[in-house]
Protein backbone atom coordinates (compact mmCIF):
# COMPACT_ATOMS: atom_id res chain seq x y z
CA UNK A 1 0.00 0.00 0.00
CA UNK A 2 1.36 3.40 -0.75
CA UNK A 3 2.07 5.99 1.32
CA UNK A 4 2.36 9.39 0.86
CA UNK A 5 2.46 10.91 4.18
CA UNK A 6 5.53 9.35 6.11
CA UNK A 7 6.62 10.06 9.89
CA UNK A 8 10.22 9.64 10.77
CA UNK A 9 9.56 9.69 14.84
CA UNK A 10 12.34 9.20 18.07
CA UNK A 11 10.96 9.71 21.68
CA UNK A 12 13.55 10.73 24.21
CA UNK A 13 12.88 10.47 28.01
CA UNK A 14 14.09 13.49 29.88
CA UNK A 15 15.80 11.12 32.30
CA UNK A 16 17.74 12.49 35.28
CA UNK A 17 16.46 15.96 34.33
CA UNK A 18 15.12 17.22 37.35
CA UNK A 19 14.76 20.84 39.18
CA UNK A 20 16.15 20.12 42.73
CA UNK A 21 15.42 22.17 46.17
CA UNK A 22 17.55 20.92 48.77
CA UNK A 23 20.13 21.42 51.70
CA UNK A 24 23.63 21.36 50.21
CA UNK A 25 24.60 21.00 53.86
CA UNK A 26 24.27 17.79 56.10
CA UNK A 27 22.44 17.63 58.99
CA UNK A 28 23.55 15.91 62.12
CA UNK A 29 21.02 13.61 64.44
CA UNK A 30 21.04 14.35 68.05
CA UNK A 31 23.61 11.25 69.39
CA UNK A 32 22.22 8.15 70.81
CA UNK A 33 18.92 8.92 68.62
CA UNK A 34 19.60 6.67 65.25
CA UNK A 35 15.90 7.93 64.02
CA UNK A 36 12.58 9.81 65.25
CA UNK A 37 10.60 8.46 68.28
CA UNK A 38 6.92 9.59 68.50
CA UNK A 39 7.77 12.47 70.97
CA UNK A 40 10.21 13.68 69.19
CA UNK A 41 7.67 16.17 67.39
CA UNK A 42 9.33 19.59 68.61
CA UNK A 43 8.82 22.77 66.19
CA UNK A 44 11.62 24.14 64.47
CA UNK A 45 13.00 26.40 61.88
CA UNK A 46 14.32 24.44 58.48
CA UNK A 47 16.27 25.93 55.48
CA UNK A 48 14.97 25.85 51.76
CA UNK A 49 18.06 25.32 49.46
CA UNK A 50 17.34 25.68 45.28
CA UNK A 51 19.43 24.69 42.84
CA UNK A 52 18.63 23.49 39.40
CA UNK A 53 20.03 20.93 37.46
CA UNK A 54 20.94 21.94 33.35
CA UNK A 55 18.19 20.80 31.02
CA UNK A 56 20.64 19.24 27.76
CA UNK A 57 17.75 18.73 25.81
CA UNK A 58 16.32 22.63 25.60
CA UNK A 59 18.04 25.11 23.45
CA UNK A 60 19.39 27.83 25.12
CA UNK A 61 17.35 30.60 24.53
CA UNK A 62 14.50 28.99 26.64
CA UNK A 63 16.75 28.11 30.08
CA UNK A 64 15.71 30.54 31.72
CA UNK A 65 11.93 29.91 31.16
CA UNK A 66 12.36 26.29 31.31
CA UNK A 67 14.15 26.68 34.75
CA UNK A 68 11.22 29.30 36.10
CA UNK A 69 10.04 27.96 39.33
CA UNK A 70 6.55 30.31 40.59
CA UNK A 71 4.30 29.49 42.68
CA UNK A 72 5.87 27.16 44.68
CA UNK A 73 3.57 25.05 46.94
CA UNK A 74 4.48 22.85 49.59
CA UNK A 75 2.38 20.54 51.61
CA UNK A 76 4.25 18.28 54.29
CA UNK A 77 1.65 15.48 55.66
CA UNK A 78 2.95 13.98 59.28
CA UNK A 79 3.10 10.71 59.28
CA UNK A 80 2.75 10.27 63.28
CA UNK A 81 1.51 14.15 64.67
CA UNK A 82 -0.90 13.82 66.67
CA UNK A 83 -1.83 10.33 64.95
CA UNK A 84 -1.31 8.31 61.77
CA UNK A 85 -5.11 8.47 61.41
CA UNK A 86 -5.79 12.68 61.17
CA UNK A 87 -2.46 13.82 60.78
CA UNK A 88 -1.07 17.42 60.59
CA UNK A 89 -0.35 19.20 57.57
CA UNK A 90 1.05 22.51 57.17
CA UNK A 91 1.63 24.17 53.69
CA UNK A 92 3.96 27.02 52.37
CA UNK A 93 3.70 29.00 49.90
CA UNK A 94 6.19 31.13 47.54
CA UNK A 95 4.71 33.37 44.54
CA UNK A 96 8.56 33.55 43.67
CA UNK A 97 11.31 30.82 44.32
CA UNK A 98 14.98 32.72 44.07
CA UNK A 99 17.47 30.20 43.40
CA UNK A 100 20.65 32.79 44.52
CA UNK A 101 19.17 32.89 48.21
CA UNK A 102 18.10 30.38 50.95
CA UNK A 103 14.25 30.52 52.01
CA UNK A 104 13.69 30.32 55.56
CA UNK A 105 11.01 27.88 56.71
CA UNK A 106 9.87 28.65 59.87
CA UNK A 107 6.89 26.18 62.54
CA UNK A 108 7.99 22.76 60.57
CA UNK A 109 7.74 20.20 63.09
CA UNK A 110 10.62 16.89 63.58
CA UNK A 111 9.16 13.92 62.29
CA UNK A 112 8.46 12.10 58.91
CA UNK A 113 6.08 13.33 56.49
CA UNK A 114 4.92 12.75 52.82
CA UNK A 115 5.65 15.69 51.26
CA UNK A 116 3.75 17.16 47.89
CA UNK A 117 5.22 19.64 46.06
CA UNK A 118 3.36 21.39 43.53
CA UNK A 119 5.28 24.73 41.27
CA UNK A 120 4.24 26.96 38.50
CA UNK A 121 0.25 26.23 39.21
CA UNK A 122 -0.26 30.07 38.59
CA UNK A 123 -1.98 30.12 42.69
CA UNK A 124 -1.96 29.48 46.39
CA UNK A 125 -3.60 25.81 46.75
CA UNK A 126 -4.59 26.24 50.42
CA UNK A 127 -6.02 29.39 51.51
CA UNK A 128 -5.41 28.97 55.09
CA UNK A 129 -1.59 28.35 54.02
CA UNK A 130 1.62 29.60 56.19
CA UNK A 131 3.28 33.17 55.12
CA UNK A 132 7.36 32.07 55.77
CA UNK A 133 8.17 35.84 55.69
CA UNK A 134 5.79 37.25 57.84
CA UNK A 135 5.74 34.02 60.58
CA UNK A 136 3.29 35.13 63.68
CA UNK A 137 2.55 32.43 65.84
CA UNK A 138 3.92 28.78 66.77
CA UNK A 139 0.62 27.22 64.80
CA UNK A 140 0.58 28.96 61.87
CA UNK A 141 1.50 26.95 58.81
CA UNK A 142 -1.46 24.60 59.52
CA UNK A 143 -3.19 23.59 56.39
CA UNK A 144 -7.14 22.62 56.68
CA UNK A 145 -6.92 20.31 53.72
CA UNK A 146 -6.89 16.41 54.10
CA UNK A 147 -3.99 14.32 52.59
CA UNK A 148 -6.95 12.55 50.29
CA UNK A 149 -8.10 16.13 48.90
CA UNK A 150 -4.23 17.25 48.85
CA UNK A 151 -3.83 14.18 46.27
CA UNK A 152 -7.36 15.10 44.51
CA UNK A 153 -5.89 18.66 43.43
CA UNK A 154 -6.14 19.57 39.38
CA UNK A 155 -5.11 23.10 38.74
CA UNK A 156 -5.30 25.03 35.30
CA UNK A 157 -3.31 24.71 32.48
CA UNK A 158 -4.44 27.33 29.91
CA UNK A 159 -1.66 28.80 28.76
CA UNK A 160 0.50 29.63 25.09
CA UNK A 161 2.17 26.13 24.08
CA UNK A 162 4.29 27.88 22.51
CA UNK A 163 6.14 29.30 25.36
CA UNK A 164 8.42 27.60 28.33
CA UNK A 165 7.19 30.08 31.28
CA UNK A 166 5.29 28.46 34.02
CA UNK A 167 6.15 24.64 33.51
CA UNK A 168 3.97 22.80 35.48
CA UNK A 169 5.64 21.29 38.21
CA UNK A 170 5.27 18.76 40.74
CA UNK A 171 6.15 16.22 43.40
CA UNK A 172 5.65 13.46 46.15
CA UNK A 173 8.18 12.41 48.39
CA UNK A 174 6.55 9.38 50.12
CA UNK A 175 9.13 9.21 53.08
CA UNK A 176 10.44 12.36 54.02
CA UNK A 177 12.33 13.53 57.02
CA UNK A 178 12.98 16.95 58.81
CA UNK A 179 15.45 15.98 61.73
CA UNK A 180 17.24 18.01 64.31
CA UNK A 181 20.60 19.30 63.54
CA UNK A 182 23.61 20.50 65.78
CA UNK A 183 22.80 23.89 67.49
CA UNK A 184 25.24 25.47 63.73
CA UNK A 185 23.23 24.18 61.47
CA UNK A 186 19.56 24.49 60.40
CA UNK A 187 17.74 20.91 59.01
CA UNK A 188 17.40 21.24 55.06
CA UNK A 189 14.91 20.02 53.19
CA UNK A 190 15.80 18.66 49.39
CA UNK A 191 12.26 18.60 47.37
CA UNK A 192 13.02 17.04 43.28
CA UNK A 193 10.20 18.47 41.05
CA UNK A 194 9.59 16.97 37.54
CA UNK A 195 7.49 18.31 34.96
CA UNK A 196 3.85 18.08 34.13
CA UNK A 197 4.41 18.82 30.91
CA UNK A 198 6.05 17.87 27.64
CA UNK A 199 8.20 19.09 25.00
CA UNK A 200 7.68 18.79 21.67
CA UNK A 201 9.94 19.45 18.91
CA UNK A 202 8.01 19.64 16.08
CA UNK A 203 8.77 19.87 12.59
CA UNK A 204 7.81 18.64 8.62
CA UNK A 205 8.89 19.31 5.35
CA UNK A 206 7.60 18.70 1.87
CA UNK A 207 8.48 16.04 -0.20
CA UNK A 208 7.57 14.48 -3.93
CA UNK A 209 4.44 15.86 -5.40
CA UNK A 210 3.41 17.57 -2.58
CA UNK A 211 6.27 20.21 -3.27
CA UNK A 212 4.80 23.36 -5.13
CA UNK A 213 1.04 21.86 -4.66
CA UNK A 214 0.54 21.49 -0.97
CA UNK A 215 0.26 24.70 1.28
CA UNK A 216 -0.01 24.35 5.27
CA UNK A 217 -2.52 27.10 7.00
CA UNK A 218 -1.65 26.37 10.55
CA UNK A 219 -0.62 23.52 13.20
CA UNK A 220 -3.16 23.12 16.39
CA UNK A 221 -2.61 20.96 19.45
CA UNK A 222 -5.89 19.39 20.07
CA UNK A 223 -7.37 17.62 23.24
CA UNK A 224 -5.24 19.68 25.30
CA UNK A 225 -6.58 19.08 29.13
CA UNK A 226 -7.01 22.79 30.86
CA UNK A 227 -7.32 21.03 34.27
CA UNK A 228 -4.02 18.88 35.38
CA UNK A 229 -3.63 16.71 38.43
CA UNK A 230 -0.17 17.36 39.78
CA UNK A 231 -0.09 14.01 41.88
CA UNK A 232 -2.03 11.64 39.87
CA UNK A 233 -1.01 10.68 35.83
CA UNK A 234 -3.31 13.00 34.69
CA UNK A 235 -6.38 11.25 32.92
CA UNK A 236 -8.89 14.06 32.82
CA UNK A 237 -12.79 13.38 31.93
CA UNK A 238 -14.79 14.08 28.97
CA UNK A 239 -15.49 17.84 28.76
CA UNK A 240 -11.80 19.10 30.26
CA UNK A 241 -10.28 19.92 27.06
CA UNK A 242 -9.52 22.58 24.50
CA UNK A 243 -7.24 23.40 21.50
CA UNK A 244 -4.64 25.39 21.22
CA UNK A 245 -2.68 26.65 17.70
CA UNK A 246 0.47 26.14 17.49
CA UNK A 247 1.26 28.12 14.62
CA UNK A 248 -1.11 30.30 12.05
CA UNK A 249 -0.16 31.48 8.40
CA UNK A 250 -3.63 33.65 8.22
CA UNK A 251 -4.06 34.96 4.69
CA UNK A 252 -0.19 33.87 3.84
CA UNK A 253 -0.03 30.05 3.29
CA UNK A 254 3.22 28.81 4.14
CA UNK A 255 4.41 27.39 0.64
CA UNK A 256 8.25 26.33 2.13
CA UNK A 257 9.44 23.04 2.22
CA UNK A 258 10.23 23.19 5.65
CA UNK A 259 9.22 24.50 9.42
CA UNK A 260 10.26 23.77 12.85
CA UNK A 261 9.12 24.65 15.95
CA UNK A 262 9.34 23.83 20.15
CA UNK A 263 5.93 23.87 22.05
CA UNK A 264 5.02 22.62 25.42
CA UNK A 265 1.67 20.16 26.23
CA UNK A 266 0.04 19.18 29.49
CA UNK A 267 0.51 15.55 30.22
CA UNK A 268 -2.52 13.58 29.19
CA UNK A 269 -2.58 9.62 30.00
CA UNK A 270 -5.29 7.89 27.71
CA UNK A 271 -3.73 4.13 28.51
CA UNK A 272 -4.04 1.24 25.87
CA UNK A 273 -5.98 0.26 23.18
CA UNK A 274 -6.45 -3.25 21.86
CA UNK A 275 -6.21 -3.57 17.66
CA UNK A 276 -3.62 -1.00 16.68
CA UNK A 277 -0.96 -3.03 14.81
CA UNK A 278 0.70 0.03 13.63
CA UNK A 279 0.62 3.59 12.75
CA UNK A 280 -2.31 3.48 10.07
CA UNK A 281 -4.62 2.17 13.12
CA UNK A 282 -3.73 5.44 15.18
CA UNK A 283 -6.63 7.38 13.48
CA UNK A 284 -9.84 8.87 14.85
CA UNK A 285 -12.04 5.82 15.01
CA UNK A 286 -9.31 3.75 17.40
CA UNK A 287 -7.84 6.75 19.36
CA UNK A 288 -9.26 7.40 22.75
CA UNK A 289 -11.96 10.25 22.17
CA UNK A 290 -9.70 12.38 24.34
CA UNK A 291 -6.43 11.52 23.13
CA UNK A 292 -3.76 14.64 22.47
CA UNK A 293 -2.89 14.71 18.95
CA UNK A 294 -1.67 16.98 16.24
CA UNK A 295 -3.86 18.32 13.50
CA UNK A 296 -2.47 19.94 10.33
CA UNK A 297 -4.55 21.99 8.34
CA UNK A 298 -3.99 23.50 4.82
CA UNK A 299 -4.58 22.55 1.15
CA UNK A 300 -3.33 20.18 -1.99
CA UNK A 301 -4.59 21.31 -5.19
CA UNK A 302 -8.17 22.45 -4.61
CA UNK A 303 -8.85 19.89 -1.71
CA UNK A 304 -8.80 21.29 1.86
CA UNK A 305 -6.28 18.48 3.40
CA UNK A 306 -5.70 17.47 7.30
CA UNK A 307 -3.80 14.73 8.83
CA UNK A 308 -3.69 13.90 12.73
CA UNK A 309 -0.92 12.75 14.85
CA UNK A 310 -1.64 10.71 17.68
CA UNK A 311 0.60 11.13 20.94
CA UNK A 312 1.99 7.98 22.43
CA UNK A 313 5.29 5.70 24.23
CA UNK A 314 5.95 5.13 20.63
CA UNK A 315 4.18 6.98 18.12
CA UNK A 316 3.44 3.79 16.57
CA UNK A 317 1.19 1.30 18.82
CA UNK A 318 -1.57 0.88 20.65
CA UNK A 319 -0.53 3.24 23.63
CA UNK A 320 -1.84 6.95 23.65
CA UNK A 321 -0.25 8.64 26.60
CA UNK A 322 1.12 12.24 26.83
CA UNK A 323 3.70 11.66 29.37
CA UNK A 324 4.87 14.70 31.52
CA UNK A 325 8.43 15.24 31.64
CA UNK A 326 9.03 14.14 28.33
CA UNK A 327 10.78 14.91 25.63
CA UNK A 328 9.21 14.13 21.61
CA UNK A 329 10.78 14.33 18.91
CA UNK A 330 8.29 14.34 15.65
CA UNK A 331 9.19 15.13 12.19
CA UNK A 332 6.56 14.49 9.12
CA UNK A 333 7.69 14.10 5.71
CA UNK A 334 4.23 15.16 3.98
CA UNK A 335 4.16 13.81 0.42
CA UNK A 336 0.52 14.47 -0.36
CA UNK A 337 -3.48 13.15 0.30
CA UNK A 338 -3.94 9.67 -0.05
CA UNK A 339 -7.69 7.76 0.45
CA UNK A 340 -6.12 4.76 1.70
CA UNK A 341 -4.30 6.35 4.65
CA UNK A 342 -6.73 7.07 7.55
CA UNK A 343 -4.35 9.39 9.07
CA UNK A 344 -5.27 11.79 6.30
CA UNK A 345 -8.10 13.55 4.89
CA UNK A 346 -9.26 15.58 2.32
CA UNK A 347 -12.47 17.63 2.05
CA UNK A 348 -13.08 19.51 -1.34
CA UNK A 349 -16.31 22.09 -1.60
CA UNK A 350 -18.83 22.91 -4.67
CA UNK A 351 -21.14 24.68 -5.29
CA UNK A 352 -23.42 26.99 -7.80
CA UNK A 353 -24.60 30.30 -7.42
CA UNK A 354 -28.13 31.22 -6.76
CA UNK A 355 -30.13 33.69 -8.51
CA UNK A 356 -28.61 37.07 -8.63
CA UNK A 357 -32.09 38.54 -7.86
CA UNK A 358 -35.66 36.87 -6.93
CA UNK A 359 -39.25 38.46 -6.58
CA UNK A 360 -40.29 38.09 -2.82
CA UNK A 361 -41.89 35.02 -2.34
CA UNK A 362 -40.02 33.56 -5.38
CA UNK A 363 -37.32 30.74 -4.17
CA UNK A 364 -33.68 30.22 -5.48
CA UNK A 365 -31.14 27.38 -5.02
CA UNK A 366 -28.12 26.49 -4.91
CA UNK A 367 -26.43 22.75 -5.40
CA UNK A 368 -24.16 22.12 -2.68
CA UNK A 369 -21.36 18.84 -3.30
CA UNK A 370 -19.49 17.77 -0.49
CA UNK A 371 -16.30 15.53 -1.47
CA UNK A 372 -14.16 14.32 1.50
CA UNK A 373 -12.53 11.18 3.17
CA UNK A 374 -11.52 9.43 6.41
CA UNK A 375 -11.40 12.20 9.30
CA UNK A 376 -13.81 14.57 7.47
CA UNK A 377 -16.12 11.24 7.11
CA UNK A 378 -17.63 12.30 10.83
CA UNK A 379 -19.79 14.81 10.82
CA UNK A 380 -20.76 17.38 8.60
CA UNK A 381 -23.10 20.45 9.00
CA UNK A 382 -24.36 23.37 6.93
CA UNK A 383 -24.98 26.70 7.76
CA UNK A 384 -26.45 28.87 5.79
CA UNK A 385 -26.98 32.68 6.76
CA UNK A 386 -28.54 35.50 4.93
CA UNK A 387 -27.52 38.73 6.07
CA UNK A 388 -30.10 41.89 5.48
CA UNK A 389 -33.83 41.96 4.68
CA UNK A 390 -36.16 40.05 6.85
CA UNK A 391 -38.98 36.94 6.34
CA UNK A 392 -36.33 34.19 5.32
CA UNK A 393 -36.91 30.95 4.82
CA UNK A 394 -34.43 27.87 4.51
CA UNK A 395 -34.69 24.57 3.11
CA UNK A 396 -32.50 21.33 2.42
CA UNK A 397 -33.00 18.34 -0.05
CA UNK A 398 -30.31 15.91 -0.55
CA UNK A 399 -29.61 14.24 -3.78
CA UNK A 400 -28.80 11.26 -5.27
CA UNK A 401 -25.99 10.67 -7.75
CA UNK A 402 -28.37 10.95 -10.48
CA UNK A 403 -29.05 14.98 -9.02
CA UNK A 404 -32.73 14.03 -7.92
CA UNK A 405 -34.02 14.80 -4.84
CA UNK A 406 -34.35 11.61 -2.22
CA UNK A 407 -36.09 11.93 1.20
CA UNK A 408 -37.71 14.67 2.76
CA UNK A 409 -36.55 18.33 3.53
CA UNK A 410 -33.94 17.95 6.42
CA UNK A 411 -35.47 21.43 7.82
CA UNK A 412 -37.07 23.89 7.05
CA UNK A 413 -35.96 27.04 8.88
CA UNK A 414 -37.75 30.67 9.18
CA UNK A 415 -35.01 33.25 10.61
CA UNK A 416 -31.16 34.78 9.54
CA UNK A 417 -29.71 31.28 10.26
CA UNK A 418 -29.89 27.63 9.90
CA UNK A 419 -27.51 24.24 10.13
CA UNK A 420 -28.41 21.03 8.72
CA UNK A 421 -26.76 18.32 9.34
CA UNK A 422 -26.18 16.67 5.81
CA UNK A 423 -23.87 13.69 7.06
CA UNK A 424 -23.62 11.61 10.56
CA UNK A 425 -21.16 9.59 11.68
CA UNK A 426 -19.62 7.23 9.57
CA UNK A 427 -17.48 4.74 10.56
CA UNK A 428 -15.90 3.75 6.69
CA UNK A 429 -12.31 5.08 5.26
CA UNK A 430 -12.19 6.10 1.99
CA UNK A 431 -13.85 9.28 -0.34
CA UNK A 432 -17.31 9.79 0.10
CA UNK A 433 -19.80 12.21 -2.26
CA UNK A 434 -22.77 14.27 -0.36
CA UNK A 435 -24.66 16.42 -2.58
CA UNK A 436 -27.45 18.53 -1.49
CA UNK A 437 -29.98 21.69 -2.22
CA UNK A 438 -30.10 24.83 -0.79
CA UNK A 439 -33.74 26.50 -0.71
CA UNK A 440 -34.21 30.33 -0.23
CA UNK A 441 -37.16 32.69 0.16
CA UNK A 442 -37.95 35.86 1.53
CA UNK A 443 -41.18 37.53 1.39
CA UNK A 444 -40.24 41.19 2.01
CA UNK A 445 -39.00 43.44 -0.96
CA UNK A 446 -37.37 46.01 -1.84
CA UNK A 447 -33.86 44.10 0.12
CA UNK A 448 -30.58 43.18 -0.85
CA UNK A 449 -29.38 40.02 1.11
CA UNK A 450 -25.88 38.61 1.53
CA UNK A 451 -26.06 34.42 1.26
CA UNK A 452 -23.25 32.94 3.62
CA UNK A 453 -22.83 29.14 3.07
CA UNK A 454 -20.20 27.59 5.95
CA UNK A 455 -19.41 24.00 6.46
CA UNK A 456 -18.75 22.70 10.10
CA UNK A 457 -16.64 19.59 11.01
CA UNK A 458 -14.82 17.96 13.75
CA UNK A 459 -12.05 20.55 13.19
CA UNK A 460 -13.91 23.76 12.91
CA UNK A 461 -15.81 26.38 10.71
CA UNK A 462 -14.86 27.70 7.58
CA UNK A 463 -16.92 29.75 5.12
CA UNK A 464 -16.87 28.32 1.22
CA UNK A 465 -19.68 30.62 -0.22
CA UNK A 466 -20.65 34.72 -0.43
CA UNK A 467 -23.15 35.78 -2.38
CA UNK A 468 -25.10 38.97 -2.65
CA UNK A 469 -28.81 38.55 -4.22
CA UNK A 470 -31.34 41.46 -4.83
CA UNK A 471 -35.10 40.79 -3.97
CA UNK A 472 -37.60 42.67 -5.55
CA UNK A 473 -41.47 43.18 -5.96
Amino acid sequence: MKTCTRYILSLLLLSGILLLLGGCRKSVLREGKPGFSPEDTALVDAVLILRCNDLKTKAADRETQERQVNDLNLFFVHKSYPSAAAPEVRHYYFSSADMARHIKLTNIRLGRYTMYAVANAGEQLCSDSHDPEHPSAVGEGLCSMTEAQIQALTVGYSHNPTQADNLLMSSVDPDMAVRRSDESVLPTITVSLERKVSKIDFSYDLVGPAVGNMEIYRVEAKSLPYRVAPFLPNRPVTGYYEDRTIVNYGSVPNKDAAYSTTFYMPENMQGDVEGVAGEQDRNARKAPANASYLYLDGKYGGNQYGISVYFGESMTGGNFDLGGNTHYQLHLALGGPDVNDARVSSLKINSDDFKPSIRKGEETYATVEIICSNYFNDEITLMCAAVGGSFKKFRVRLLDDGGNEVGGDLDDYSGGECWYKVLATDDSFGEKRIKCRVYYSQTVAPASVTMILKIQTRYGQSTFKTQDIQVTN
